[in-house]
């Protein structure tokens, strides 16, 4: 999955750096690593994303200059339609995109709200992330699968410490196996790493077992109809939300504030740079200001 690809190749570049490696060095070391791992694991829906927005960051890095998350994304989404049309329709890269999407809006806000509640940092993280994944992926899951899953959230969190040492390890073990003949060090070496795997793999797999197992865990929703009818719950949510807090002058959650500063963009685009009521943005309220001293 993407999650796999970023702890692969995160972790090849942080070690080249490590090793007092110059940025270009890294740059190129990381490039070769997200290659490498496209060929090995084959260019999954997620897969291809998230080599694309590696690469927008790592020649974001080489030109001194941070890459921004959503830039990043749709960047991402441009180049894999444009190569690939066929992902329009596929149901691993709206998935992987929505999940991506609802990281980078709601991952910081989430985890500032539950330590705010005082979850010690490290569960924190997990919860949000967990959260933030789920938001705009559980609705494509419910129209895909027929289906919404009870256990996810705590399924997502019970495994999460295991999916990166399992794909570190797995990979590893991988690249240490080709090298060499089948009963010689490498054979070897690659096959202590993958005996490594056993205990993360059976929690893994016992958690998915036990979790999934039971009969109420996954109940059957008519599809559309729900996944529609969530959506709508939710915009109606955010709104209520927004115009709550907008009458007590609390500050709106940043990724809200970010869509509704979209919002006020495309709406200036179609009324020609005003707003309603007569204003245009800051100069406009600084000119009722001054004509109002006046």
């Amino acid at each position: 999955s993407g999650a796999n690809f970023s702890l692969v190749c995160g972790a090849v570049v942080l070690g080249v750096r490590l090793l007092g490696a110059s940025t270009r060095l890294t740059v190129a070391m990381g490039l070769v690593a997200m290659l490498g791992f496209v060929v090995l694991v084959r260019p999954t829906d997620s897969v291809l994303r998230a080599a694309v927005m590696g690469g927008v960051g790592l020649v974001g890095a080489l030109a001194a200059r941070r890459a921004q998350a959503l830039p990043a994304l749709g960047t991402a989404v441009v180049v894999v339609l444009l190569f690939w049309p066929q992902m329009a329709v596929g149901p691993g890269f709206a998935l992987s995109v929505a999940a991506t999407l609802g990281l980078v809006l709601w991952a910081a806000p989430l985890r500032r709200w539950w330590m705010a509640r005082r979850v010690p940092e490290p569960l924190a993280v997990l919860l949000a992330m967990t959260m933030a994944a789920q938001v705009l992926t559980t609705p494509l899951v419910i129209a895909i699968s027929d289906r919404v899953s009870l256990v996810s959230l705590p399924a997502n969190v019970l495994v999460a410490p295991t999916v990166g040492v399992i794909a570190l390890l797995g990979t590893a073990a991988a690249l240490v196996g080709a090298v060499g003949s089948v009963s010689g060090v490498a054979a070897l070496v690659a096959e202590w790493l993958l005996r490594a795997t056993g205990p993360e793999l059976w929690w893994l797999i016992g958690c998915a077992d036990t979790l999934g197992g039971w009969a109420w865990s996954a109940p059957q929703v008519p599809g559309w109809q729900a996944a529609t009818l969530l959506v709508l719950l939710a915009l109606s949510a955010s709104l209520a939300w927004r115009a709550a807090h907008s009458r007590l002058r609390i500050p709106f959650p940043r990724a809200f504030s970010t869509c509704a500063g979209t919002e006020s963009s495309i709406g200036k685009v179609f009324r020609g740079g005003r707003r309603i009521g007569g204003t245009s943005g800051a100069g406009g309220a600084g000119g009722g200001g001054r004509r109002r001293r006046r």
